[in-house]
């Protein structure tokens, strides 16, 4: 080769390489940190980092919709845990107990039943799953809190003051509780006003004692008014505080009329807050009436951590039997994913994800379901 052609195909490298290089960099996620009161604030783009999927499902297992024995049906499903060796815990608010099945549907036994003795619940509305297979349950109207085996033997229990309205346990089985109640004194009239409520959350253990204040959420409210002599009538307002644990005993919860959630450490201090860009929908119903509110909000009441310790966060909708979609975030409060599925996820479990399932016509039923993405 002439000097001048070994000159020539030096330059083309010389060309190359850099335009290699470039090409082989992925443009850089344009999440905005602000600093301000010594919180960090991450926002988002309204987009993913790594872009929008369709979640295939593939049924693997399902329960509770065998007709014998009687009692493995499911009534009115609330929720659901799974152990470590695949058995299904299912709260049945319905039948007033815990129904549990192994990991191939089958169903095994009862926890629990209505009543106010020990091991026995009268509105058991939240539970989860502990170490060496113990079950705790929160029975709001009765201000307990029971522990039991995972064969349904009571093993004790403590009561509360207060209203507590939902129950989490982290990976070191320290229960975090949910206070909920008016943030100050009642003055009703007859005619119909937002009353603004506070949700505290507490971590203890299964003694119940020294309960530890975290935070407090403020935002939610109540719509009241007073009737005849001493009478209350009124219901819940359009946003809500949402909350969750991780694994490692991180609370992150907010208030759902924005796009943010905030992250807490073990002493209740918010050590970085997150969100997205979000354009609100209107709300059709919205008539400027005490409670209403003119956008809807911004995620539903559900988060929940997958098996890498990711935040699904289940966006809000009207419709709750079609299409769900969920935003994933990493633990830090980057925009991974979002997903759409067909069905709301209760659990992860085994690189597996468990459903309830409700069906228009016929009884409802827990499935555990291979999940694929699809790049949408």
């Amino acid at each position: 080769m002439s000097l001048r052609k070994q000159f020539l195909v030096f330059c083309l490298v010389l060309i190359a390489a850099p335009l290699a290089f470039l090409s082989g960099q992925k443009k850089s996620y344009p999440a905005v940190t602000v600093i301000k009161d010594g919180v960090k604030t991450i926002t988002n783009p309204e987009y993913p980092r790594d872009g929008r999927f369709i979640a295939k499902l593939t049924a693997e297992m399902s329960c509770g919709e065998e007709a014998k024995p009687e009692m493995a049906m499911l009534n009115k499903p609330l929720d659901l845990k799974v152990d470590d060796q695949g058995r299904v815990y299912v709260m049945d608010w319905g039948d007033v107990h815990i129904k549990v099945y192994d990991s191939q549907g089958r169903f095994l036994r009862t926890i629990g039943r209505k009543g106010q003795g020990p091991g026995e619940f009268d509105m058991p509305a939240f539970f989860d799953l502990m170490s060496g297979g113990k079950i705790c349950v929160l029975d709001g109207r009765q201000r307990r809190v029971t522990f039991l085996t995972s064969q349904g033997e009571y093993v004790s229990s403590f009561r509360f003051d207060g209203f507590f309205r939902s129950l989490a346990i982290d990976g070191q089985d320290r229960l975090f509780l949910a206070k909920y109640g008016a943030a100050e004194e009642l003055k009703l009239s007859t005619e119909f006003r937002e009353v603004p409520y506070i949700t505290s959350i507490f971590r203890t253990d299964a003694s119940g004692k020294d309960m530890v204040h975290l935070t407090d959420f403020l935002g939610e409210v109540q719509v009241m008014k007073a009737v005849g002599s001493g009478g209350i009538v009124g219901g819940g307002g359009v946003y809500m505080i949402v909350w969750a644990i991780n694994r490692q005993g991180k609370l992150y919860g907010g208030f759902n009329e924005i796009y943010r959630l905030s992250a807490y450490g073990p002493d209740g201090k918010i050590e970085f807050a997150f969100g997205r860009e979000f354009n609100p929908l209107k709300n059709p119903r919205f008539k400027g009436q005490p409670g209403q509110k003119k956008t809807m909000p911004a995620f539903n009441r559900t988060i929940i951590f997958d098996e890498a310790g990711n935040l699904w966060v289940e966006l809000y909708k009207e419709d709750t039997t079609k299409e769900f979609a969920y935003d994933v975030f990493s633990p830090e409060g980057i925009y991974l994913k979002q997903i759409k599925i067909d069905q709301r996820i209760f659990e992860f479990k085994n690189g597996r994800v468990y459903s309830i399932v409700r069906p228009e016509d016929g009884y409802p039923s827990i499935k555990r379901f291979l999940i694929e993405l699809e790049a949408e």
